[in-house]
């Protein structure tokens, strides 16, 4: 019994410490600006922006909230070059 309490703390204490945080920016209408996960304080993972039509902007990869990679797109969902960033974040500066 003991030792099963004592896995059941571990696995808690694990996904605690690993959990990742998606945070929404919005549009004042209400549209999604911006999705962005975070873990720890800093970006992680896969983060989007989009216009206000609600087509994908930016999608940009976060390792311990560095930048890795981005690709974005205009308006007709064709790929263009990224504009310089903010420090961890996916706004333009």
């Amino acid at each position: 019994m003991k030792t099963r309490t004592l896995i059941l703390l571990f696995f808690l204490v694990l996904f605690l410490g690993c959990s990742v945080e998606t945070k929404k920016e919005l549009y004042p209408d209400g549209k999604v600006k911006a999705e962005m996960r975070y873990k720890k304080g800093k970006l992680e993972g896969i983060c989007k922006g989009f216009y206000e039509s609600g087509k994908l902007k930016i999608r940009a990869y976060f390792k311990a909230g560095e930048l890795t990679t981005a690709t974005c797109y205009d308006e007709n969902e064709k790929i263009i070059p990224c504009p310089k960033m903010k420090e961890g974040s996916i706004d333009e500066q």
